[in-house]
């Protein structure tokens, strides 16, 4: 698995491609809040951590934080995570183990590999990737924060959607940031799964990313999510490193 600091690199690189409406400092660790139902938006990284510092009154004032913005208390552990020990003390604290997932890595190559026919890219989520991407459960709230999550991206990035029949069946979101393309909000519409549309949209933002300058791509999956890690093992993925979070 990756180092301390190859962990480092690649969630800054995602904290860039999926960027929080508002940030906080405690004890090294950076709180991030940013509705759309999204852990990562509404966690606390543990990547460092001040020395002489107690750990438990450095989680109540997480806690006491996330109480003001009306949530729970949730915490982003990596391999990386600091200081040595927190997953227990958080587990110790009541909190659950949630989501377990992977960061998986696949080297990129200008003009290499397919372009995705029929995909077509976009500078901004028109009404079309919305409705590609948009879960069922999600509400007109859900939809303008998810919005508003891809109106914060400040680096160069890229929406794509396929069509079929006419209708928006799958989309996906690219952004480059430091050489890297990150991968994110991949979703195929039930009805046009096991159709190739992931597949078209997964090769189209490789060949942007590439073309892009990025040499390297990487994304998150759940682990449990085995359709989704099929199909990016397929495409030349591998697993560097594992997260997950506990939640109050």
């Amino acid at each position: 698995m990756s180092s301390r600091e190859e962990i480092a690199r690649l969630e800054r690189a995602a904290l860039w491609a999926w960027p929080p409406a508002e940030t906080a400092s405690v004890a090294g660790w950076l709180l991030r809040a940013g509705g759309a139902a999204s852990r990562r938006l509404n966690s606390a990284t543990t990547l460092a951590f001040e020395p002489g510092i107690d750990p438990g009154e450095a989680i109540g004032r997480v806690e006491a934080w996330y109480a003001a913005r009306g949530r729970p208390a949730c915490f982003h552990l990596t391999e990386a995570a600091m200081p040595v020990g927190l997953d227990g003390l958080l587990a110790a604290r009541g909190y659950r183990r949630r989501t377990p997932s992977l960061v998986m890595v696949r080297p990129l190559v200008p003009g290499q590999g397919a372009l995705g026919e029929g995909v077509e890219l976009e500078t901004r989520p028109r009404a079309g990737f919305m409705e590609a991407i948009a879960d069922p459960a999600w509400d007109t709230r859900l939809r303008a924060e998810r919005a508003a999550v891809y109106a914060r991206i400040r680096r160069p990035h890229v929406f794509a959607v396929d069509f079929r029949d006419g209708m928006p069946a799958a989309g996906g979101v690219c952004v480059v940031t430091e050489g890297t393309a990150v991968l994110h909000s991949m979703r195929t519409r039930p009805e046009y799964r096991r159709r190739g549309c992931a597949r078209a949209i997964l090769a189209r933002l490789l060949a942007w990313g590439a073309a892009m300058g990025a040499r390297r791509a990487m994304l998150q999956v759940e682990e449990a999510n085995a359709p989704a890690r099929g199909l990016y093992e397929a495409a030349g993925f591998r697993p560097v490193c594992r997260y997950h979070y506990r939640e109050r």
